[in-house]
C-alpha cells in the first residue's frame, strides 16, 4: 500500500519544487530588473528640495554648484538707523562647506543585499531623502564689517559748551549720540542669515542712543563766579607787558570741561616770537635774564590765586626758584620749561569758563562756574613766613677797563625764605585751617663789578653807581626759565 503511495509522493514534490525555483527565477529576474544604476542616483533623492534623483554624480554635483553660486552671490544690507549699508556676502567669505553630500546619494539603495537596497529603493521613492547644505562665513569679517562700516553712520554726542563771545558769556546745544552694538548686531546678522535662504539679506543694527556728558542744562549753571584775583606790573616795561598781554589773551575764554584737567603751559606755549612773545627779564639759575617771554609767571601766579579762591582741584604748583614781589611767599606758581607747570582739574558738575586780561599795569583773571557754596562762606589765603635766610657776600666781578672807585651793581640780593600757605575757612560759625602748599626760595647774594684798572689821573674818579639794573619790584622777573 505504501509502496503504491511513494510515486505520488515525489511527483508533488517535485511540482513544488519545480514551482519555488520557477518563483525564485522569477524574483530574481525581478530583483535584477529592479536594481539601481551604479551610476545614478536612486529616484526621491534631493538636495535643499531639488530633485537629483536619475541623475549622474556629475550631473548633481552641477546643480549643488549652481545653488551654491545663487546663495554665494547675494548681498547683507543693514539698516542702521535709516541709513543703509550693504556688503556682498563673498567679502564676508560666505562659502559651501566641503561635503560628501553626492558621494551619499550614489550610495542610497546599493550599499546592501538585494533585498535590503530593494527595500531602501522603495522606502526612499516614497518618503524621499532630503539634504541639507551648510554655508560658512568669517566671523571676524562680519565683525570688522559691523564695526567699520555701520559705525560710520553712528554719531557721537555733543557736549554742550560755553564760550566768550564779546565779554558775554555764550552756550551751545547739547546733542544726543548714537552708537551700534556691534556683538548685538552680529547676532542679529548670524540669525538673518540663517533663516534667508534665498534672496539678499537684511538685517537691522542694534542701536543705542548716547546722551552727552555735558547737558544743556549743566552748561548754562556755568554763569557764577566763583574765584577771581589780580596781580600790579609796571606798564613801563613793554615787552614784559606784552607778554603778560598776550599770555592773559591765550588763556582768556578757555572752557575747562567736568573731569578735565587745564595746564597754563599747554594752553600759552610755545614761548617764542612767532607766538607773540618778546624778550623780558626772568629767571634763571639763581640769576636775571632775558628770555623770550620773560614775565608770564606772573600770568600763571594770578591764575593760581584765582583758581584757589574757586576751590578748585590744584593738580600741579611749583613755587620760583627765588621770592617775586607781586604775591606773597607761597602765593606764587612759577611756568619753567615743561617741568613747572600750573595745572588744575575741573572736579565740579559743569564746565568752568576763564576770563582774564592784562592792560594798565594790571592782570586779573575770574573763574566762572556754579556757585554752590553756602553763602556765609568766607575763603582766606594767608602766607606764613617759617624761615628767613639772609644772603652771602657779594659776588665781585673784576673789571679791567674801569678805575679802582668804579663799582655797580648788576644784580641785587634776594632773601631766602622757606613759607607756607594756609587755607582758612570760616562757615557756619566754625573755623578751619588747612595748609595748601610748602615753598623754598633761594637766597641769592648781590652781584657786583668793580674796577680793577689804574686810576686816571686827569679825571674825577668816577662816582659809585649803587642803583640796581635789575627791573623794579613792581616787575620782579618771573621764573620762565628753560635751564634751571
Amino acid at each position: 500500500m505504501n509502496e503504491r503511495k511513494r510515486p505520488h509522493y515525489l511527483a508533488a514534490l517535485l511540482v513544488i519544487l519545480i514551482m519555488a525555483m520557477m518563483i525564485a527565477s522569477y524574483v530574481m529576474i525581478f530583483f535584477m530588473q529592479n536594481k539601481p544604476d551604479p551610476n545614478l542616483i536612486i529616484n526621491g533623492v534631493y538636495v535643499e528640495n531639488i530633485d537629483i534623483g536619475g541623475m549622474t554624480a556629475e550631473q548633481a554635483q552641477s546643480v549643488i554648484d549652481n545653488f551654491a553660486s545663487g546663495r554665494i552671490n547675494r548681498n547683507l544690507y543693514i539698516d542702521v538707523s535709516g541709513n543703509m549699508v550693504e556688503t556682498p556676502m563673498s567679502e564676508l567669505e560666505y562659502r559651501l562647506e566641503e561635503n560628501d553630500v553626492v558621494e551619499q546619494a550614489m550610495r542610497l539603495g546599493k550599499d546592501g543585499d538585494l533585498f535590503s537596497n530593494f527595500r531602501e529603493v522603495k522606502r526612499i521613492e516614497e518618503e524621499h531623502v532630503n539634504y541639507s547644505l551648510t554655508f560658512t562665513y568669517s566671523e571676524a569679517k562680519l565683525t570688522k564689517f559691523v564695526k567699520k562700516k555701520c559705525g560710520k553712520k553712528t554719531k557721537k554726542p555733543v557736549d554742550a559748551t560755553v564760550r566768550l563771545e564779546d565779554d558775554t558769556i555764550k552756550y551751545t546745544k547739547a546733542k544726543t549720540g548714537l552708537s551700534v552694538d556691534v556683538d548685538a548686531t552680529v547676532a542679529a546678522v548670524r540669525e538673518q542669515i540663517d533663516n534667508t535662504p534665498t534672496g539678499d539679506i537684511s538685517a537691522v543694527a542694534i542701536t543705542t542712543v548716547k546722551e552727552p556728558a555735558v547737558t544743556d542744562e549743566m552748561a548754562r549753571r556755568c554763569k557764577d563766579k566763583i574765584g577771581s584775583f589780580s596781580t600790579e606790573y609796571t606798564s613801563s616795561n613793554v615787552t614784559r607787558s606784552k607778554n603778560l598781554a598776550n599770555a592773559a589773551r591765550l588763556i582768556n575764554g578757555s572752557v575747562v570741561m567736568p573731569g578735565e584737567t587745564f595746564s597754563v603751559h599747554d594752553t600759552i606755549s610755545p614761548l617764542t616770537e612767532e607766538n607773540g612773545y618778546y624778550s623780558a627779564p626772568s629767571y634763571s639759575k639763581g640769576e636775571v635774564v632775558d628770555s623770550i617771554g620773560g614775565g608770564v609767571c606772573q600770568v600763571s601766579t594770578t591764575l593760581y590765586n584765582a583758581v584757589l579762591r574757586a576751590e578748585l582741584e590744584i593738580v600741579a604748583r611749583y613755587p620760583h626758584s627765588m621770592v617775586v614781589s607781586y604775591v606773597k611767599p607761597s602765593m606764587d606758581a612759577a611756568i619753567a620749561g615743561d617741568y613747572k607747570d600750573f595745572k588744575f582739574r575741573n572736579d565740579s558738575e559743569v564746565p568752568i569758563l576763564i576770563r582774564g586780561e592784562a592792560g594798565g599795569g594790571t592782570i586779573w583773571f575770574t573763574v566762572y562756574g556754579a556757585e554752590t557754596r553756602s553763602p556765609d562762606r568766607t575763603v582766606e589765603f594767608v602766607s606764613e613766613v617759617l624761615k628767613t635766610i639772609e644772603p652771602g657776600e657779594d659776588i665781585v666781578t673784576f673789571d679791567p677797563t674801569k678805575p679802582p672807585t668804579y663799582m655797580q651793581v648788576t644784580q641785587s640780593a634776594h632773601i631766602g625764605y622757606e613759607a607756607v600757605l594756609w587755607k582758612i575757612v570760616t562757615e557756619n560759625g566754625e573755623t578751619t585751617k588747612k595748609q595748601i602748599n610748602t615753598s623754598s626760595y633761594k637766597a641769592v647774594p648781590r652781584y657786583v663789578t668793580k674796577g680793577s684798572g689804574e686810576p686816571v689821573a686827569t679825571k674825577k674818579p668816577a662816582k659809585t653807581d649803587e642803583t640796581e639794573d635789575e627791573p623794579e619790584t613792581e616787575e620782579e622777573p618771573s621764573e620762565d626759565e628753560q635751564t634751571e
